[in-house]
């Protein structure tokens, strides 16, 4: 205020402001027209050098001078209302505009509308001063809120779970012994109306149950209830076909092909017959001198003579000094779920992950186990069963694991597949269908896979197995995690960049602490497969297929 300006007289013409008598004047004016607010404009000049508003100004530059002038209107008249009762004081603080818009606002409006109404204005025109930086900040504080709130809403939570658990196992502990006792009286004296229907279920399910009593007792002292696997009779049984007149029938076709390797000057003879769903293999065996290359030589004869479409010679059948002949069968049988299930090849498997894939070309059941594949790439086009076997492998693990043992992430592009298995209790998340989500459950599954190899380091262990030895009478035990991808084409195709590294990592390190993949596709080409993830995964269904590369 003491330096040179408009008012003052000649007698000091030295100018103190450092960018001399110009900015002394410009200085007074600002002070005496604004107050203490025109030092918002070097602040504003700051913040849009540093935030390159310049890019923005050219394209809103009418809403930046009006968001700027209300600034400086509201601040400076903010000021003053602070000192309305003192007129010296509110020239001063907020200067002219300031002193007579406050006055005008207070005689209308009196002190609290007065600053309802500016502070309103100076939040508004400072968000349109500076929208792109102000915006961020504000939602960095919004997000930061949140988060402070998710979390204590997650510890309240905890603490509750946390209650309830040792309520509940403090009750089941104390009726321990009685639980034992009751449930063999109630197996002993049934109900006498369903005996039929419960004489072939009854050793499955008392067989497992007994295991799993014996095995895992510290499970049953949890919060949650001891789990019991589905029965076998909610699946169908299959169709009863007439025996008699399928006999008969290959049996004429193996004397036929008898009289066909005859006719051409082979004598053999059908050994066996195995009859599949699909093929029926007769095994010959052929008299001493015949060469194996000419019973190759005539598939088609063969073909033409079965009026089969095409006929697979096996010359000789592995391990068997015989050669096989596939005929395909006139109609083929559905293969059901049960038939797998309830073989003994599924029931003597002692692996937790043990899939039912199907019946082989003798009619034998196949099972095999997830831990030691690792992981499974499926290819079909649409239509070639690809997402039956999906559905089935799903099925022959929740029959066979409870929810604290296997536990799925399923990811359905298409949004009806896999939509049946929403709300069972296996489910980490539910089924995946956007694809902005993949990437984040592939990225968790695999923070989730370092975090499993640091605690089995810490413990000393190599694999999940051990652990789980280990962890026993703690009831610490880690369940397995089962990947499952419906069509992995669709996903590489959006999200290829986001997806293929977690994947790359998950089939490669993933197999000693549980976790595993099952990928199904559509089109298994090198854009879809890449080499790395081919190369880790070593077990392959195929289906029927668009053309001979893919295959």
């Amino acid at each position: 205020p003491s330096d040179v300006s408009f008012v003052t007289s000649r007698v000091n013409p030295h100018a103190h402001n450092l960018t001399g008598r110009v900015g002394a004047y410009f200085a007074y004016f600002l002070y005496i027209s604004l107050g203490y607010s025109a030092y918002l404009l070097p602040i504003l000049c700051l913040i849009w050098a540093f935030s390159e508003i310049s890019v923005v100004l050219s394209q809103k530059v009418y809403f930046r001078v009006i968001g700027t002038i209300i600034l400086f209107i509201s601040s400076s008249s903010l000021l003053s209302l602070i000192n309305i009762h003192n007129p010296t004081a509110s020239i001063d603080y907020g200067g002219l505009a300031g002193f007579l818009i406050s006055s005008l606002l207070y005689r209308y409006f009196a002190l609290l509308g007065s600053y309802i109404i500016l502070i309103t204005l100076f939040v508004l025109s400072l968000h349109l001063a500076t929208e792109f930086l102000l915006w961020p900040l504000v939602m960095v504080g919004l997000k930061k809120v949140r988060l402070i709130l998710q979390n204590g809403v997650r510890m309240l939570k905890s603490k509750v779970k946390t209650e309830k658990k040792r309520k509940s196992g403090l009750e089941i502990n104390v009726a321990k012994p009685h639980t034992l006792t009751k449930p063999e009286d109630k197996t002993i004296h049934p109900k006498p109306k369903k005996e039929e229907i419960k004489q072939e279920p009854q050793p499955e399910i008392f067989k497992k149950p007994k295991k799993r009593v014996s095995k895992e007792k510290p499970l049953i002292t949890t919060a949650e209830k001891a789990y019991q696997l589905p029965p076998l009779d909610l699946l169908n049984l299959p169709k009863s076909v007439q025996d008699q007149s399928i006999k008969e029938n290959l049996q004429s076709k193996a004397s036929l092909l008898e009289e066909t390797l005859t006719d051409f000057g082979i004598e053999a003879k059908v050994t066996r017959i195995d009859k599949g769903p699909v093929v029926t293999r007769y095994e010959l065996q052929p008299a001493a001198g015949v060469k194996i290359q000419k019973i190759v030589s005539l598939s088609n004869d063969i073909a033409l003579t079965l009026k089969a479409t095409s006929v697979r010679v096996i010359a000789p059948i592995p391990g068997k000094d015989r050669v096989g002949i596939e005929v395909p069968n006139q109609k083929t049988n559905v293969v059901y779920l049960r038939e797998i299930l309830d073989s003994p090849q599924y029931k003597q498997s002692k692996s937790k992950l043990t899939l039912a894939i199907g019946k082989d070309v003798a009619g034998e059941a196949i099972v095999c186990d997830l831990g030691a594949m690792p992981h499974l790439l499926i290819a079909g086009t649409t239509g070639s069963g690809k997402t039956v076997c999906v559905n089935s492998i799903i099925m022959s693990l929740l029959f066979n694991c409870s929810p604290d043992e296997v536990k799925f992430i399923m990811v359905d592009p298409k949004m009806v597949e896999l939509a049946p298995f929403n709300g069972i209790a296996h489910l980490l998340c539910p089924v995946i269908t956007d694809y902005k989500k993949v990437s984040a459950a592939l990225n968790w599954t695999v923070s989730e896979m370092e975090k499993r190899y640091e605690t089995f380091a810490c413990e000393g262990v190599r694999n999940i197995e051990m652990y789980n030895k280990k962890m026993y009478d703690n009831n610490k035990k880690v369940p397995y995690i089962v990947v499952i991808i419906d069509e992995l084409a669709d996903l590489m195709a959006v999200a290829q960049s986001e997806i293929e590294g977690a994947i790359t990592r998950l089939s490669q390190l993933s197999r000693a602490v549980g976790i595993h993949m099952i990928l199904a596709t559509q089109r298994p080409s090198v854009d879809v497969i890449t080499g790395v993830i081919k190369a880790n995964f070593p077990t392959r269904i195929s289906f029927k297929v668009s053309s001979k590369v893919d295959s």
